[in-house]
């Protein structure tokens, strides 16, 4: 666990591995609620990406116990888009992604910014552990320093899946997708737009083409073809990034030097 990972390191007679935990670490967005539709718009959602310092959550928050995410499919998988890249943290880019987009300082006394009267501020949710709790506080300090209004609200997990996710009462979510009970990489249940109500399609993401190329590659029986698909799903969830992919946990074990095979 992370607080022996300092004791471990410095054990001289331990060799230590790491290996990657079948999670995914992701901000959900409600893309279908009235109250935050500046959500609707993938540029925004690309400026609050590139917004967050996700290698210092990595680095100071998770103990270095993490890989960043480039999408919503694992790496290391036949299905991963190894050419997607990593959106860079570029916080002065996101900030003239949210000024084209005509949301300003008001006045000289505004501190949140709005366009047109409205107020570019909303609530996220996150899992009630001090992990959670630590990384939720550095999303809404990285986007604060853009002016933007944003409250934390700690959930018990249960109840922000069963509840509040389930029943599409949240505006933004931080949370860990568990793809273990998944060993074939299909995201189609969170991202289809048939799943989109009463499914586990959160965001309510509804892209006919994403959609189409998750459906053909659910029932293709070519290894070639499906992976021509899921890489087809992965370049367009990067250009609309519906939800913000964060990082990949990884787990560390150690094991005496002195033992072999």
């Amino acid at each position: 666990t992370s607080d022996v990972l300092g004791a471990a390191l410095a054990e001289p007679d331990l060799a230590l591995y790491t290996g990657r935990r079948p999670e995914l670490a992701l901000v959900l967005f409600n893309l279908n609620n009235p109250d935050v539709d500046f959500f609707q718009d993938a540029a925004i959602r690309r400026a609050l990406l590139q917004a967050l310092n996700r290698q210092y959550m990595v680095d100071r928050v998770l103990g270095g116990q993490a890989i960043l995410a480039d999408g919503v499919i694992l790496p290391g998988t036949w299905a991963h888009h190894p050419g997607l890249g990593q959106l860079a943290y570029d916080p002065a880019a996101a900030l003239q992604v949210l000024k084209e987009a005509g949301y300003i300082l008001a006045d000289e006394n505004a501190t949140v910014r709005s366009n047109e009267g409205r107020s570019f501020q909303f609530t996220l949710l996150y899992p009630d552990t001090p992990q959670h709790q630590a990384l939720a506080e550095r999303i809404q300090t990285d986007w604060q320093a853009l002016n933007l209004g944003v409250t934390l609200e700690a959930v018990p997990y249960d109840q922000l899946i069963g509840e509040r996710l389930a029943g599409r009462n949240y505006q933004a979510a931080l949370v860990d997708l568990n793809l273990s009970r998944t060993p074939d990489p299909d995201p189609y249940p969170f991202w289809d737009q048939v799943q989109s109500t009463g499914g586990q399609n959160y965001s309510q993401w509804s892209n006919a083409m994403a959609s189409e190329h998750l459906e053909n590659a659910r029932v293709a029986v070519d290894i070639s073809e499906r992976m021509r698909l899921y890489n087809n799903f992965q370049v367009i969830f990067a250009e609309e990034l519906p939800a913000l992919p964060l990082y990949y946990p990884v787990y560390t074990y150690a094991v005496r030097r002195d033992v072999q095979g």
